[in-house]
């Protein structure tokens, strides 16, 4: 039971981990929120938010170690989703310029 339930919690700290570098990547190239943060004068959240983005788009993207525990590859592996939907979800939402409503990005990236 024990072996269960941290199986458990640890395919829920992997789904967070996605669902945080997918954020990232969705804010940092959300135009709205940048002119908003702009607007505001938020440097330090712009900058914030831009490194954020250059890390989600890496570890989504660009990275080639599939072997390593921690890669996007493998973490989709481990909870059994297709790591490519994924990415194709989030190009297709981002070429969509964001007119897609906060409710359908779900589907959009999965």
């Amino acid at each position: 039971m024990e072996q269960v339930k941290t199986q458990f919690t640890e395919r829920k700290l992997i789904v967070s981990v996605i669902l945080r570098a997918v954020k990232d990547y969705v804010d940092g190239n959300n135009p709205n929120k940048i002119n908003r943060l702009r607007s505001k004068g938020q440097d330090h959240e712009l900058s914030q938010l831009e490194k954020n983005l250059k890390s989600a788009q890496f570890w989504i993207f660009e990275e080639k170690n599939a072997d390593y525990i921690f890669s996007f590859e493998k973490c989709c592996e481990i909870i059994s989703i297709s790591p490519q939907k994924i990415r194709r979800g989030l190009v297709q939402l981002i070429q969509a310029d964001f007119t897609v409503s906060d409710k359908n990005i779900l589907r959009h990236i999965a």
